[in-house]
């Protein structure tokens, strides 16, 4: 039955063998480096995991929509590194993305991967979404409709809703085995995974982000424990086109008698990349926190609970004088840490952000 998956990754063409273990071993070498890196600022992982939280829940309900942009979406999903409950019903999938995306981040040790998990995945994705009460965590009954006119009129037909639990338990069940053995690199085989879960489109909604939910936790899975650092779905919605279109290429030769499906393996690999350097970026920036004195590091702590903090407030939080919270607070300004808002009486200090000016997605 999963013949068919393992024979997308036998017949790659010779052509484009190097390019992918090019590709491939950029990214391990970073996970390589970041094992065993020792980064011990925990303030700072936990202030980059809120950042990505945020932005990633905002760009994977984004991604395909005719919306602004997801930066101001993005800030508005957290205050003081806690999920906000959604005011208004469009950003009920915001929501329900960022709780599970923490959940898996937090727990993807402890995640029996197969049918049982993907369905309990897709309940809590839709779980702030009334409209999609009736259909969350339920496999689809009836056909997709017909695609409207556009790019998504090159979308292929799906599995018949009567077949979608075995081709799902198949997949799963492919996935599991081949990442337990040695024949297939690791990332080879969570990109055919996306691909069929994409084809099959088992649900009625929420296929494209449970499908992103599901690359984290098999990458977690996987021991790419950079993850959680570094927005894969900012990535994915930033090149979209060329990451649909890729897709779509793939699905369409992943079922002929010699399927090519490179185009999709170059574009998830792509990403990943992306990921990887972007995560590497903000990790140089921020290359001396290592070496902040507890005081400092107590700053940092006060500045991520509160957001903003004035001298007077560091003084009486941390029981400190007032000249060594200036100290404390000039320090990290040198780093570029927190921002230093206002003159005089009036100056505060405000967090930093972790990256350069927010793009908007299409």
């Amino acid at each position: 039955m999963s013949d068919h998956l393992d024979a997308r990754l036998r017949v790659i063409p010779p052509s484009e063998t190097h390019n992918l273990i090019v590709k491939i071993s950029e990214i391990d070498e970073f996970r390589g480096w970041w094992k065993g890196c020792g980064w011990s600022n925990s303030s700072l992982l936990k202030r980059m995991q809120t950042h990505v939280l945020a932005i990633s829940s905002a760009a994977s309900t984004s991604i395909g929509a005719n919306e602004a942009g997801y930066s101001a979406a993005a800030r508005g999903l957290t205050r003081g590194g806690t999920i906000r409950r959604p005011d208004r019903p469009d950003s009920a999938h915001a929501l329900g993305y960022a709780e599970l995306l923490r959940s898996v981040f937090e727990d993807h040790g402890t995640m029996p991967f197969g049918n049982d998990l993907v369905l309990q995945l897709h309940a809590r994705l839709l779980r702030y979404s009334h409209k999609d009460q009736g259909h969350r965590g339920k496999f689809k009954t009836a056909p997709d409709p017909a695609p409207r006119r556009g790019v998504g009129s090159l979308q292929l037909r799906s599995v018949d809703p009567d077949l979608t639990p075995r081709a799902v338990e198949v997949a799963t069940q492919w996935t599991t085995n081949r990442l337990a053995a040695s024949e297939f690199h690791p990332l080879l085989v969570v990109a055919v995974f996306i691909l069929e879960f994409l084809a099959i489109r088992p649900f009625v909604d929420g296929n494209g982000r449970l499908s992103r939910i599901l690359t984290n936790l098999l990458l977690l899975r996987c021991g790419y424990a950079h993850v959680p650092y570094a927005s894969l779905e900012h990535v994915i919605a930033e090149r979209w086109t060329e990451y649909y279109f890729a897709l779509r290429r793939s699905q369409a030769n992943a079922n002929l008698p010699r399927p090519d499906i490179t185009p999709w393996l170059n574009a998830f690999l792509d990403a990943m990349r992306v990921q990887v350097t972007q995560l590497r970026a903000v990790l140089d920036a921020h290359r001396d926190d290592g070496l902040l004195s507890e005081n400092q590091l107590r700053v940092l702590a006060l500045l991520e609970r509160n957001g903003e903090v004035t001298n007077s407030l560091v003084c009486d939080e941390l029981d400190i004088p007032r000249d060594t919270a200036k100290q404390v607070l000039n320090r990290l300004l040198s780093l570029n840490l927190p921002r230093r808002l206002g003159a005089g009486r009036a100056v505060r200090y405000r967090r930093a952000p972790l990256h350069g000016p927010e793009t908007e997605a299409r």
